[in-house]
Order: C-alpha cells, then structure tokens, then sequence
C-alpha cells in the first residue's frame, strides 16, 4: 500500500485472549477481517489492545498476524512504549520488519522528570535513526508526561517521518483545538491530528481540527457514520447519532477494565469474538456488569443504531 495519511475512524483493535491467557490469534484475525468488511482503512494496537500486558515478542507476532489477515486491505499501527533511546531504536526496528505502516509512541513516564525538549530531541533522533512513519500519543493522564502545543509542532516540523499527533488528554476537544490553530499559524499543512479517549469528544475534535479519532472496535461504523455527518455539514444529524450511543459511551468510561469489556463483549454479540477474557494486570468488574449493559444495550436499542449506520 502507498503513503497513506492516517485518518477517519482508526479503531484500537482488542486483544482476544482465551481462558488460560494465551492470545487467541483465530480471534484477532476474525476483527481485523470484520474492520475491512466495515470499510475501515486504519488499525491501530495501544492502550486498548493492553498491550501492557503482551511480552516484546508477543506483540511482534500480534503485528504480524495483524498485517498478514489483513492481505494489503488495512494500514496497522503497532505501538511502543518508549524508555532510553537506545531500547526505542531496538524495538523501533524489530516493529518495522512486521510489516506495519506506522509506530504509534508513547513516552514512559520517567520522561515526566526530563525537560520537553530532551524528550522532543530523543524522538528526533529515532526520527533519523530508523525511518519509520511515527504518531506521537500525547495522553498524559496515563503517561504522567506533558508536553506542550508548542513542543509538539516543533517535533512534527523538525522531523521527516513524525507528522501525526493522538491528542488524548482529559478534555481532548481543547487541545485539539490549541494545536491546531498553533498550526495553520505556522503553516504546519503536513499535521495530522486524531482524537481518542473512546470517541467521547468525536465531534468537538473534529470541529477544532482533527482529521480522525481512534475509538475501540466493536461499533467502528457509528463512528465513521458521524465524521461524514460532520463533514458533510450535518451537525443535528451527527449529533441526535452520538447521543444515542453517549449512555454507551459514560457506562465504557467507568475504568478501563470496563471499557475492554463493554468492546468485548460486544464484538462477541456481534460474532466477532468467541470470549471477552481480559489478561492482567486489570481490575475487577463492578459485580452486575454483564447485566447492566446488557440492560443499555436495548434501552439504547443498539441493534437498530448499526442497522442506521450501515
């Protein structure tokens, strides 16, 4: 596939794990194949995929696996957690021989005692080291790393292959915005912005200027439905949409042990994936979940909400 700029709805595939842990590949192939019959161009691997909990060569054969059920109709984004530049630039070249499109970093949070700019000149350096198209995830409630708009558009205007930024933090809506109108100042037309943190501020990122946002991957399709709603200058339609899935997406919000299983367990619904297994480290589910979702899920009348959105 071509050089592709990253954008629309790139869902945050989930890792499919059987009773005893181990990852469960027939599992992963079925989604990656259900997001190209969705009409989904990007995937990525991160937070969502619990990628804390894979080992380094688990996750090289999740990509590859990734890549290969693919056949050529998707772009996969693999993930680093990024420590000294000497491990980065390791791990950085192991992930580029999968056969990815694109590395989505994420700092470890022993950078929160550096200097931004110590940060931004070792994500350069990786930059010209290895030569692989980057996004950099800003998402510091999780890393404990802040970098600021102006230091984020100095990494992507230094930088040849870094040209894309995840903004996530709380409220995610207001520094899309900051960074955004930080770069038509500047000129910065390379930028591309994606929002994340579930989709729960799909439309005032859009709106502020980002091209796309990372959502999980059991309802891609309602996602999709209301950036082209968005784009297509239909803001009531777009949003009576996300309101009906807003009660969906508070309930997701509760932890991120929750989410993983609300993404799960309806990608299971949906027959997707045969279980909704989630590998620790994770924290207990609030005795009654099942039942509680199971209850929105048809006071929301889900089902007719895909249908709308096919």
């Amino acid at each position: 596939m071509g050089v592709k700029p990253i954008d629309g709805v790139v869902p945050i595939a989930v890792m499919p794990f059987s009773e005893d842990g181990q990852i469960d590949f027939v599992g992963l192939r079925s989604q990656i194949e259900f997001m190209v019959a969705q009409k989904i161009q990007w995937v990525g691997f991160g937070y969502g995929s619990e990628v804390y909990t894979l080992g380094d060569v688990e996750l090289l054969e999740v990509l590859r696996q990734a890549v290969k059920a693919s056949a050529g109709a998707l772009h996969i984004v693999g993930n680093l957690e990024m420590t000294s530049s000497f491990a980065a630039e390791e791990k950085l070249l192991k992930l580029k021989e999968t056969g990815i499109e694109m590395v989505m970093v994420r700092p470890h949070g022993m950078w929160a005692q550096a200097n931004q700019s110590k940060l931004i000149d070792t994500l350069l350096e990786l930059d010209a080291k290895v030569g692989v198209r980057m996004i950099y995830q800003d998402a510091p409630q999780n890393t404990g790393v802040q970098v600021s708009a102006d230091s984020l558009l100095s990494l992507v205007d230094s930088s040849a292959h870094i040209k894309s930024l995840k903004i996530e933090p709380p409220a995610p809506s207001l520094k899309v915005m900051e960074v955004s109108k930080r770069a038509k100042s500047k000129k910065a037309e390379d930028l591309a912005i994606i929002g994340g943190l579930g989709g729960i501020e799909i439309i005032e990122e859009i709106k502020n200027g980002s091209i796309g946002t990372m959502p999980g991957p059991a309802f891609p399709e309602i996602f999709r439905t209301i950036i082209e709603l968005i784009h297509n200058k239909d803001e009531v339609r777009a949003r009576k949409l996300f309101n009906k899935i807003l009660p969906l997406l508070l309930f997701s919000n509760r932890d991120m042990a929750t989410f993983l299983f609300v993404q799960k367990y309806i990608l299971t619904k949906r027959k997707v994936l045969s279980s909704f297994n989630l590998r620790m480290p994770s924290s207990d589910l609030r005795s009654g979940t099942r039942e509680e979702l199971d209850f929105l899920l048809a006071l929301i009348e889900f089902d007719s909400i895909l249908e709308e959105c096919k």
